[in-house]
């Protein structure tokens, strides 16, 4: 379970496309996703993503685990996989410095995540450059910067290093059973001190506050450890997802645009493509022409309950924030729609169809722009719900 290895590692960013090639940039997943989009089925939209989820669970994700030596690093990976030090499996711990090479640990808690246990950093300014040189963050796609009894400026210079390299990193303060048993505080006033003097180091250094957590590796299961390892696996998921979201859409944003183009460019006789293709009895109704183009995009109450239902979702959390939900709330969401459909508007460009010649067309004029309105109101209202659909069913509650 454990392996020494001083060769560069292979990182999420440069495996991730050996993964999802057969997924997010084939043919055949691209045009069914299109389909599933154009279509408006969004039922078939969330079997696409828990398609894709499967593999992309699957994906390497490589976490360094880095601090000062004798932060007790070793003996935290060992608490976070869940494994005893006297087992042939564990990091081995001491006194003195045991890790001397970069060495991986894997966990069936963390399925396809490497963690590497990193030598420590050095005390002086030039051992400390030295090791930032030798780190190769790049080839990281997580840290976790371990510390205890003081977050020194070598852990900041070390925490501004990682957040310029774009990752992401937490802040864990370890050994705080020893703390408690050291001082005359309270917990909660000790607690709050370590983390403001992190927080004020951090601001000198101007890096952002990332989460912090305070953790005791004897006991997994107290303080913020069980947080820590529920945050931890929340932001596996996310790195994994990360890339693969954005492809995934983009495709789903073409095919809505495709959607909405052909949707308006029937426009020019609007009334005869709603009464006669929709089915739409009164077209001077918006809340019937409204949900003829909610049906068409798959925005109506039966679909986003199937996809609720499939998601383990409350249907109000896919359907209180739209604003194509009724005519009401959508002309609210719009000033332009609202001030097109405003009382007196409404009035005047009555009067206006009684104009001989002109009156009519400027007339039909203004209710064309108010329906490819109302198209793009809705497309932006189903690209939204794609993205919750994304989200809760790659982070389900």
């Amino acid at each position: 379970m454990a392996e020494d290895v001083a060769s560069p590692r292979t990182p999420l960013s440069a495996s991730f496309m050996s993964h999802h090639r057969d997924y997010s940039s084939s043919s055949e997943f691209i045009s069914k996703l299109k389909k599933a989009v154009r279509d408006g089925n969004l039922l078939q939209v969330t079997f696409l993503v828990r398609e894709v989820m499967e593999t992309v669970s699957r994906a390497q994700v490589s976490i360094a685990v880095t601090g000062d030596s004798g932060n007790g690093m070793s003996s935290f990976i060992n608490a976070l996989r869940e494994i005893g030090h006297e087992e042939a499996a564990s990091a081995p711990t001491g006194v003195v410095r045991t890790t001397l090479r970069p060495a991986m640990y894997t966990s069936p808690t963390f399925p396809s995540v490497s963690f590497w246990d990193l030598p420590g950093m050095g005390a002086s300014d030039q051992s400390l450059n030295n090791y930032l040189g030798e780190l190769q963050i790049g080839y990281y796609d997580f840290f976790l910067l371990i510390t205890s009894e003081q977050f020194s400026m070598h852990h900041v210079r070390l925490a501004k290093a990682i957040q310029e390299s774009g990752k992401r990193f937490y802040i864990i303060w370890t050994k705080v059973d020893r703390d408690l048993s050291t001082t005359p505080l309270s917990k909660i006033l000790l607690l709050r001190n370590i983390r403001e003097n992190i927080l004020e180091n951090l601001q000198q250094g101007r890096v952002q506050e990332p989460p912090i957590f305070m953790v005791s590796s004897l006991d997994p299961s107290l303080h913020d450890f069980p947080s820590l390892r529920k945050k931890l696996e929340e932001d596996i998921c996310c790195l994994r997802c990360h890339r693969l979201q954005e492809g995934f859409f983009q495709i789903c944003e073409e095919a809505l645009s495709e959607k909405e183009d052909s949707l308006k460019a029937k426009m020019n006789n609007f009334s005869k493509y709603l009464q006669d293709t929709l089915g739409v009895g009164d077209t001077y109704n918006p809340e019937q022409c409204l949900r003829a183009y909610r049906l068409q995009f798959g925005m109506h109450e039966e679909s986003l309950r199937q996809v609720a239902l499939n998601t383990g979702r409350e249907l109000s959390e896919y359907s209180d924030t739209l604003t194509c939900r009724n005519w009401d709330s959508l002309r609210r969401a719009n000033f332009c729609l609202w001030l097109q459909t405003f009382c007196v508007v409404r009035a005047l460009l009555f009067l206006l169809r009684c104009i001989p010649r002109v009156g009519f067309p400027v007339y039909c004029y203004f209710e064309r722009l108010k329906h490819t309105r109302i198209v793009s109101l809705v497309t932006q209202n189903t690209m939204a719900t794609i993205r919750k659909i994304w989200d809760y069913v790659t982070c389900p509650a």
